[in-house]
């Protein structure tokens, strides 16, 4: 297999290798905190007042839904989440609580510290050039999934 990629050079390894030495910048702070990154994740998401039904929530998290459900019963337990009405009833629809917005606040102080840390060390540019383009390939994937044309 001379055409084969080196094993370092592979999509797949150097975006797990990215995101793992990303998501390292922020797991000290959130589990100072008492949270999991997938925690952090959902409250990031209904930060702000936003509320969300689950199956939104859950693809925003990009967290599967019995996860999601394990993790919104841990966060309504601890006072930060809670349901609100939805005209339909089939759906759950989840919002921070009071409690939720503070402890959002506070852990997001500490993580725009680690965000800006991240652009001094890769440029702010840069960054928001990878982001764009991580979308871009993303949203080419799955509009290829939908069609059925994916490439082998």
């Amino acid at each position: 297999m001379a055409d084969a990629p080196r094993y370092d050079d592979s999509l797949t390894i150097a975006l797990l290798r990215a995101r793992d030495a990303v998501t390292a910048q922020f797991r000290d702070h959130v589990g100072a905190a008492g949270l999991t990154l997938q925690q952090w994740r959902v409250i990031r998401a209904l930060a702000g007042g936003t509320a969300l039904d689950t199956t939104t929530l859950a693809k925003r998290c990009v967290i599967l839904a019995p996860s999601l459900t394990r993790i919104l019963r841990h966060l309504g337990d601890a006072g930060l989440v809670e349901t609100v009405p939805s005209r339909d009833r089939r759906q759950r629809v989840i919002r921070l609580t009071p409690a939720g917005e503070t402890l959002f606040i506070d852990i997001w102080q500490v993580s725009q510290q680690k965000y800006a840390a991240i652009e001094d060390a890769f440029g702010k540019d840069e960054l928001r050039d990878l982001v764009v383009s991580l979308n871009r390939l993303r949203a080419s994937l799955e509009t290829d999934q939908e069609t059925g044309d994916v490439p082998a």
